[in-house]
C-alpha cells in the first residue's frame, strides 16, 4: 500500500512539474538575431508576465540572453514582445508597429546604458512578422515561435538607422511582474 501511495505521489509530481528532455526548453528559449548583416545564436530565458496599466492588463513576454538577472539597468539583452489584453491563447498573432491588437516587438542590446555619454549597443521595432503560440497549459507554461523583421537605431548614434531581424522558439514561464520591474530596465511596465 505505501509503495502504490509513493507511486502515485511520483506520477502526479511528473505530471504537475512535466520532464525536462533534451529537447524541451522549460522557461528557455532559442533563436537567432541579426542586426546590420551581423548574426548571433542567442539563448537563454523566456519569461512573461501580465501587467495592469491604464488601458487594462497587458501581456508581456520576455526573452532574456543568458540568465534573466544578467540583463540590468546597465546592460541588458533581450526580445520582447507585449500585447494588449491578458494572456493570449494558442494562434498565430502579428507582429507591426500599430497599436490594435497586433503584438508589438522589440530587440534590445545595450551596454553601459546607466550612462549616456558611454551607452552603446541597439534597439529595434518589430515591424513584420509573427508571434505563434503552440501550447498554453494551465501550470503556467507557453510554448511557441517568433520570427520578424525589425528596424531601429543605434545608441551611440540615434540619427543612424539599422535593420534586424530575429526568429526562434520558447518555453516560457509565468513571473510575477515585480521580477521584471526589479531588472530596473524600463520595459514600459
Amino acid at each position: 500500500m505505501h509503495r502504490l501511495l509513493s507511486l502515485s505521489f511520483l506520477v502526479a509530481l511528473l505530471a504537475i512539474t512535466g520532464c525536462d528532455t533534451e529537447d524541451s526548453l522549460l522557461g528557455e528559449f532559442v533563436g537567432r538575431v541579426e542586426v546590420d548583416a551581423e548574426a548571433r545564436a542567442v539563448d537563454g530565458e523566456a519569461v512573461y508576465t501580465i501587467v495592469e496599466t491604464a488601458s487594462g492588463p497587458e501581456f508581456v513576454l520576455g526573452l532574456f540572453v543568458g540568465d534573466l538577472y544578467e540583463s540590468d539597468r546597465d546592460e541588458y539583452d533581450y526580445v520582447l514582445f507585449r500585447r494588449s489584453g491578458a494572456r493570449p491563447g494558442v494562434g498565430a498573432y502579428a507582429i507591426a508597429t500599430e497599436q490594435d491588437r497586433s503584438v508589438a516587438a522589440t530587440i534590445a542590446r545595450v551596454d553601459d546604458a546607466d550612462d549616456p555619454l558611454e551607452a552603446f549597443g541597439v534597439v529595434l521595432r518589430g515591424v513584420e512578422g509573427t508571434l505563434a503560440l503552440t501550447s498554453v497549459d494551465s501550470y503556467g507554461f507557453l510554448v511557441g515561435s517568433f520570427e520578424f523583421d525589425a528596424d531601429g537605431l543605434t545608441v551611440a548614434s540615434p540619427t543612424r538607422r539599422v535593420l534586424g531581424e530575429a526568429q526562434g522558439t520558447f518555453e516560457a514561464r509565468y513571473e510575477p511582474p515585480a521580477t521584471f520591474r526589479r531588472l530596473g530596465i524600463d520595459l514600459g511596465i
